[in-house]
């Protein structure tokens, strides 16, 4: 080979990996964005490049970009949107035992996608960013413990700052005091146990961090202005 196809091929090469960063990261930004769709887009930009001159048809290659794709998703969420640690391993951790499990490149390719929208889902749902670190951890702890004793008091000293400090700050971020907001949490975590189990209302009400179920069904019908088993109820008669 002649130095000028040689330095014709190199430089080609420099423009395919300055290319694949770009879109890489145009693809981070559409991810940290929640926005799925161009995310997508860009994913399957990817698709169709070469990685360092090899063909990416190839199962071996795409189970690798699939691999880095998702360690990048993941990191990405974690450093940019500060997504807890705790809804990041569960869905990277789904994700590397479905890739396991593929057999061809369009089941590696599938699996991408499905796990692409999850951490779109996690991005638009549990992104903390945007918070100061006070909020965002305390809104952490009580999505980790909403089934312990949780108070303003509790949180106020697991974060080591006084209680009308953690009171003032997280009412005027969220708009909504932290009562408020433990209560939405587990109310929350009621609704999908009644949507997705069996279980009894007053073992959901324990679960969820009520130890009176009667207080519990208070604050449920607070909030959906239905109880939980009226709830339960409609379900089983749509």
């Amino acid at each position: 080979m002649n130095h000028q196809k040689y330095k014709d091929r190199e430089t080609l090469e420099i423009k395919n990996i300055e290319e694949r960063y770009k879109i890489e990261e145009n693809f981070l930004n559409m991810l940290s964005s929640g926005d799925y769709s161009k995310a997508m887009s860009a994913y399957n930009a990817l698709c169709s490049m070469k990685l360092d001159g090899r063909n990416t048809d190839s199962h071996q290659d795409v189970k690798y970009l699939a691999i880095v794709l998702g360690t990048l998703c993941r990191k990405t969420l974690q450093q940019r949107n500060k997504v807890h640690p705790y809804y990041l391993d569960n869905v990277s951790n789904e994700m590397a035992m479905d890739i396991n499990n593929t057999e061809t490149t369009d089941d590696i390719r599938n699996v991408s996608r499905k796990f692409i929208k999850k951490y779109c889902l996690l991005a638009k749902n549990h992104s903390l960013h945007q918070y100061s670190e006070v909020v965002h951890k305390s809104i952490s702890y009580i999505e980790m413990h909403y089934a312990d004793e949780l108070s303003l008091s509790i949180l106020a000293s697991n974060l080591h700052v006084t209680k009308n400090y953690l009171s003032a700050v997280f009412k005027k971020q969220l708009g909504k005091t932290v009562t408020e907001f433990i209560h939405e949490v587990r109310t929350d975590k009621a609704i999908f146990l009644l949507n997705s189990t069996k279980l009894p209302i007053n073992d959901i009400s324990i679960v969820c961090g009520y130890e009176d179920s009667n207080y519990f069904c208070r604050v449920f019908k607070s909030r959906y202005k239905i109880s939980p088993r009226q709830y339960r109820n409609n379900l089983f008669n749509k």
